[in-house]
């Protein structure tokens, strides 16, 4: 009786182990995937103000364009004053 005892003593420590290094397992896959969200997320704040740049001078062109359809008709008003009498 005692030898069964110790058998299951034995094997509920070997599974309590087993678990522990299962567990110390997922935590380092865990602990890896956290280091490179935060990587990630550093390159993001790294890259946030070119793309704020970019996105300022995409609405600057956009009012250069808005500009110049004005100057196009000036000019074509200047360069051919008949064509707006006709």
């Amino acid at each position: 009786m005692l030898r069964v005892i110790l058998f299951l003593q034995i094997a509920l420590l070997g599974l309590f182990i087993g678990a522990g290094y299962f567990v110390y397992q997922e935590l380092l896959l865990i602990s890896l995937e956290v280091d490179n969200a935060l990587l990630v997320i550093s390159e993001i704040q790294a890259l946030l103000p070119k793309l704020e740049t970019a996105i300022n001078t995409v609405n600057n062109l956009e009012e250069v364009f808005q500009n110049l359809s004005g100057i196009s008709e000036i000019l074509s008003l200047l360069l051919d004053p008949l064509q707006s009498n006709s």
